[in-house]
């Protein structure tokens, strides 16, 4: 039970973040790098858009499998899968700024990546 709960507010919390994200790339954007150059805004924003839909595919995933599925071991793997996924997601994140692409790392997706990372684990390991 823990599982099916834990990949719901995985997929829930993914499907509005994705949400956000295409409903307001550029205001999105401000929030995670502050004021951008003008001649950047709409191509930040169009980038946005499939990183976005990206997220609600991920949370739909999550939702849809949470839903269908009855083995818990399948959704205990699942679960470990979304893990490392967004383990991989906050590594690119935070290679931004080891590669000099930004000055710092935005703490916001870092913070929502592991809070995910965190629930899928203890849903999955234990």
């Amino acid at each position: 039970m823990v599982t099916v709960i834990a990949m719901q507010i995985v997929g829930a919390i993914c499907v509005v973040i994705g949400i956000v994200m295409n409903l307001d790339p550029v205001g999105f954007n401000e929030r995670i790098f502050g004021k951008v150059d003008k001649k950047a805004v709409n191509q930040l924003a169009a980038l946005r858009l499939p990183i976005g839909g990206s997220t609600m595919a991920v949370g739909i995933i999550n939702l849809y499998c949470s839903l269908t599925i009855t083995s818990g071991d399948a959704l205990k793997s699942i679960l470990l899968a979304t893990a490392i996924g967004f383990i991989v997601i906050g590594a690119t994140v935070i290679s931004g700024k080891v590669r000099g692409f930004s000055d710092d790392i935005p703490p916001l997706p870092i913070v929502v990546l592991s809070v995910m990372t965190a629930i899928c684990l203890y849903a999955s390991l234990f």
